[in-house]
């Protein structure tokens, strides 16, 4: 084989490997950016389900049965969207707490340190938010 027929096998490899690198990393950073959106969407998803919550514990006093059938509803949606580290321990010890308010639905203690479980999955929630926000503009990601 002469030198030229060597020399153009070698650089076509060559381009034919850039090619196969640039379709893996796109392939990565996609999926890396979809990963980043779901998780957001979960975030933002728990910050709705814990405003609903706070609204239907403040209307417990005008239509009890009403409020306690939305809190369980987005408590229950609140459970299955558990994304953050402490989020889980905050959304059990909700659980627990809304149980014993179910029982007891005039208990303002037990309303008080619903919304304080409510706070702490919303903030949880929130910093996560922007630590991942902070993270993709120090990194050049959108979204």
């Amino acid at each position: 084989m002469k030198i030229k027929t060597k020399l153009n096998l070698g650089v076509g490899l060559l381009f034919l490997i850039i090619i196969i690198l640039s379709l893996v990393a796109s392939f990565y950073v996609f999926s890396i950016k979809k990963d980043s959106e779901n998780i957001l969407k979960a975030n933002y998803n728990t910050l709705e389900y814990s405003q609903n919550m706070l609204l239907s514990l403040d209307e417990m006093n005008a239509d009890k049965e009403k409020a306690i059938v939305v809190f369980e509803t987005n408590l229950i949606k609140q459970i299955a969207n558990i994304t953050e580290a402490g989020e889980d321990n905050a959304t059990y010890n909700l659980k627990k707490v809304f149980n014993f308010l179910k029982k007891n639905k005039t208990d303002e203690t037990l309303k008080s340190q619903i919304r304080q479980d409510i706070f702490e999955i919303m903030k949880l929630n929130m910093n996560a938010i922007n630590q991942k926000n902070r993270y993709c503009r120090t990194h050049g990601i959108d979204g």
